[in-house]
């Protein structure tokens, strides 16, 4: 077998060292080390959307490459790593000189060394490749080594599937004997086990021609390099050069059997290629993204790093985004060994010998999965919230089945933990029943912990507002709404002429409540989206019966707390606290009945200021796990401080959370947890949407600029708004100095500040 490589690519290479100083803005937040890291997991990110890698230098010397994808799921339901490679340059550049920089701007990392020695190392953003560019002024050898740990079968024995007979089988990697001129590997998905148990746990009949996604799925990757011959499976050396370019390819894909992946690999592996033109396409993708949405800010202190820590979360977006299934919560595929990474959050502080391990496991738990796909609809990063939309349309015809059967009535529950195939995890639900209601949930911090599917219905209905596409509007929004509106109603009694939601969760936070707020703001503000669609999008029974129910739906609770009227977490709090979420403040985000343009702001404001993180006069203390005022992770307070227009509670907690380094990893984009996996990609998706919604708010038609944004802060953003709008704009001092506006016509739409003044015409740009 023979590989076409690329010859000589001095020139390109040397074009491509760019002089940093010229760079855009965006590369003010580069990272650069001049210490080499102690641990492989002290490490910089790479990604083009589906492959992405860490990369860093050890202290001996190597270049070590954890490779990654984000749709590398076993038959266990687990996201692998797919491996580590190590090179050995040798003689070793780096004894005397070590440079490594991150370029956001071109999406490459640069190791610089002793005799002129260069690394360029880039992930091709239109292939799956990763390229390790290496150039000196004197000859040297690669020694490269595969670090590939599943080389037997392992149980696993996770949550989603507790309870399966006899745990989940993880098939061992294989890799492939008898290269001469190349490494390759792969993990083939061999047992269906897992998918079949969670469809079992449904309750019913097993639908014909059902696709089990992770089925026959095969993942791996072929390292290649230029005048190198194997030294073993697992193991090859270079010739003395000036320059080498190693390649390594990822494949990952359901396929009928794991010859034909080999031949895919190959075939890839064989193309020719244009490096000088792979690389223009890929630098021109990253500059169009990094000019497509910013914020920068200035006026203040920690303005650079604030900023920078934005960037990261949107880096964070676009190195993962681009997978068949949605960026997960507690580490994206970027989570590290946590063998060298110490686990931090109130369930304890420790390692764990499995390199595969991440913290909580592989829950796919709504609260948590959500938050990454808030942040990229103000960022205009609409392709990348398709995985999180796809993994519930995936399962919706199978969890209406499900609701059908075991509840008796129509409409369709979405419960808070699901699988990638989009229906409730078996070991969550419960794979034992008995003892267990028709429909009841076996995990009491769930039993009926519904808000999911009227929080994913709203979600849609945002898609929609920012894009205006009709036919996802008549094919995934309104079927899947309407469904789940349609539960509600059926599943419970009335009382007083009104829906009556008694004994049930108010999310984790209390098992025994009577008319929760997620459930009545959920309910109120996805009908009151469905009936504002266009009405040739819908029928009249539909929106005769949808005006109908929402006349149903209880009055939003409120409590009365030292004489101040402010939102409540239910109707009847029955049970002691068990978590510590805000959900009386759903009503603020995501539902949006209260906030700034809107009425009542501030009894909104006051429930801001005694929100149940804060007070132990409803249901008793905070957990001893969480005393007081629990800040990250997946609570989402920021977001709701903005919302409220609180601007010194914001913007304090938007500067804490942007940076927030974990001590073994330099690099700051990766943000420590505070209950979950490192990088918490919920933790720094909820300060970037809050930082978002501190320069910009929809409000019905109107797009509200500066609703709580400090009056000594700068800066320039470009954001979206919905209807397909973007707003570019400069502010110095709390005060807008230049906007532009697309399209045009929606000048008129704009408001600043929660006085809702008109810009003055002079901001406007080319007036």
């Amino acid at each position: 077998m023979k590989f076409k490589l690329a010859g000589v690519f001095l020139g390109v290479f040397l074009m491509s060292f760019k002089i940093y100083s010229q760079s855009i803005s965006v590369d003010q937040y580069n990272v650069s080390w001049s210490e080499k890291s102690k641990i492989a997991s002290d490490a910089m990110p790479l990604g083009n959307g589906t492959t992405g890698a860490l990369v860093s230098v050890l202290e001996n010397g190597n270049i070590w490459i954890s490779v990654r994808h984000i749709d590398a799921w076993s038959e266990a339901h687990r996201l692998l790593k797919l491996g580590d490679v190590e090179v050995e340059v040798s003689p070793n550049p780096f004894d005397s000189t070590f440079k490594q920089d991150l370029i956001l701007s071109d999406g490459v990392i640069y190791l610089t060394g002793d005799n002129g020695f260069k690394s360029k190392i880039w992930i091709d953003k239109n292939n799956s490749v990763i390229h390790v560019e290496n150039i000196s002024d004197s000859k040297f050898k690669l020694n490269v080594k595969l670090h590939d740990w599943r080389d037997e079968a392992e149980l696993i024995t996770e949550t989603n599937f507790k309870g399966v007979p006899d745990g989940i089988s993880e098939s061992p990697d294989v890799i492939v004997k008898d290269n001469e001129k190349a490494i390759t590997w792969y993990h083939r998905n061999e047992t269906t086990k897992a998918f079949d148990w969670t469809i079992k746990a449904l309750e019913i009949p097993k639908p014909e021609n059902l696709d089990n996604v992770l089925e026959n799925r095969t993942f791996g990757a072929m390292i290649v390099g230029d005048k190198m011959s194997n030294t073993s499976d697992s193991t090859m050396i270079s010739k003395a050069k000036k320059y080498n370019h190693l390649k390594i390819y990822t494949l990952n894909k359901r396929i009928d059997s794991a010859d034909k992946w080999l031949a895919d690999i190959k075939a890839n592996a064989s193309k020719k290629e244009n490096l000088k033109a792979d690389w223009q396409a890929h630098t021109t993708w990253w500059d169009a993204f990094w000019k497509s949405s910013y914020i920068h800010l200035t006026g203040f202190k920690e303005a650079k790093q604030t900023s920078a820590g934005y960037a990261y979360t949107m880096y964070l977006n676009a190195m993962a985004g681009e997978g068949e299934f949605p960026i997960i919560w507690n580490g994206s595929m970027f989570a590290p060994d946590l063998n060298e990474v110490l686990q931090r959050n109130h369930t304890g502080i420790k390692y764990f010998k499995n390199k595969d391990h991440r913290s909580w496991g592989n829950l796919m738990l709504h609260q948590n999965v959500r938050l990454p796909f808030y942040s990229m609809n103000a960022a205009g990063q609409f392709k990348y919230t398709n995985p999180f939309i796809n993994t519930y349309m995936r399962g919706f015809n199978l969890m209406k089945e499900h609701s059908n059967t075991v509840f008796g009535h129509e409409g369709t529950v979405i419960r808070e933990s699901t699988t990638l195939w989009g229906v409730v995890a078996p070991g969550v639900y419960g794979v034992d029943r008995k003892g267990l209601e028709p429909g009841q949930q076996q995990s009491k911090w769930h039993r009926t912990h519904w808000n999911a599917g009227l929080e994913v219905a709203w979600y849609l209905s945002e898609h929609y507002d920012y894009l205006q596409n009709e036919t996802f509007a008549k094919e995934e929004f309104i079927p899947f709404a309407s469904e789940i509106v349609k539960f509600f109603d059926l599943h419970w009694p009335h009382k007083d002429g009104k829906l009556y939601f008694p004994d049930v969760h108010v999310l984790e936070s209390f098992r025994d409540a009577d008319n929760p707020m997620p459930f009545i703001a959920g309910l109120r503000s996805v009908l009151g989206s469905l009936l504002k669609l266009p009405e040739h999008l819908t029928t009249q029974p539909d929106r005769t019966y949808w005006k109908e129910l929402l006349a149903r739906v209880p009055e939003v609770p409120t409590r009365d707390r030292n004489g101040t009227k402010i939102l409540a977490n239910a109707e009847v709090i029955k049970s002691k606290k068990a978590n510590v979420e805000v959900a009386e403040l759903y009503a603020v985000f995501p539902y949006h009945l209260y906030g700034v343009g809107l009425p009542d702001l501030k009894m909104a404001q006051d429930t801001y200021k005694n929100r149940t993180t804060l007070v132990n006069d409803v249901g008793g203390e905070n957990p001893k796990w969480a005393p007081g005022y629990i800040r990250g992770g997946w609570h989402p307070e920021a977001i709701m401080a903005a919302m409220v227009g609180l601007t010194d509670s914001v913007q304090k907690e938007v500067v804490w959370a942007l940076y927030r380094p974990v001590p073994e990893q330099r690099y700051p984009g990766f943000f420590m947890s505070t209950h979950d996996g490192t990088p918490d990609v919920q933790h720094s998706s909820v300060a970037a949407t809050a930082l978002q919604r501190m320069i910009l708010q929809n409000v019905d038609d109107k797009i509200i600029l500066l609703p709580a944004f400090p009056k000594t802060w700068g800066g320039e953003f470009k954001l979206y708004a919905k209807k397909n709008t973007i707003i570019e704009g400069k502010i110095e001092k709390g005060k807008i100095k230049e906007l532009k506006i697309i399209p045009p016509d929606r000048k008129k739409d704009v408001f600043i500040g929660q006085k809702l003044e008109a810009p003055k015409p002079e901001v406007w740009e080319g007036e």
